[in-house]
């Protein structure tokens, strides 16, 4: 098993070794964001606000929520329900570009090689050389299309959890706002 993935990189190039450093970016990203959002993110969940009320985080939200208004304390959680977001989107739009980069690189190696072809060089030393810049191309376009679509159902996923949340923290702060005054009419 490992002898094939070193023959998998080995016939990537550079740019794979990129996209796999992206792609292990990308599953701690997931891992991470999966363990928040299962432990201190549970309690913005819809479900879990109407059973519970809350917890700890939501506790210090309400509290900067009474003192400084709810701009300051959605700004205060924000940063916690957004984290992995913008990396992922980014990883959507350059894996794929990454992985073109790559097909580009390994179209110019066999065409390189096709190029070769009238100094001398043996027919299967040729043919090796073009079907490693072939490999090389498509191995680089299709990983980096792999990640991208993961990160891409990450970054869904992640989108949902944080519009619960709104939600929740919407409700919460109706909730905790001061009744409007009667409108005194003279």
């Amino acid at each position: 098993m490992i002898e094939l993935l070193g023959a998998i990189m080995e016939r990537g190039g550079p740019v794979l070794w990129l996209l796999v450093l992206l792609s292990l970016a990308v599953v701690a990203t997931g891992l991470e964001r999966f363990w928040w959002w299962t432990k201190a993110g549970a309690e913005f969940r819809l479900h879990n606000y109407r059973r519970d009320g809350g917890g700890p985080c939501l506790n210090q939200w309400r509290t900067v929520l009474r003192e400084e208004g709810h701009a300051m304390a959605y700004t205060v959680i924000e940063r916690d329900l957004r984290r992995g977001v913008s990396f992922l989107g980014f990883v959507v739009g350059a894996a794929p570009m990454l992985g073109i980069l790559g097909t580009v690189l390994g179209l110019a190696k066999a065409l390189g090689a096709l190029g070769a072809k009238g100094t001398g060089s043996s027919q299967a030393s040729l043919d090796r050389l073009i079907s490693a810049g072939l490999a090389e191309a498509m191995l680089t376009t299709a990983a980096g299309l792999v990640i991208a679509l993961v990160a891409l159902v990450l970054r869904h996923w992640l989108h949902a959890r944080v519009r619960e949340a709104g939600g929740v923290l919407n409700c919460e702060s109706e909730r905790l706002s001061p009744p409007p005054e009667p409108n005194q009419d003279p």
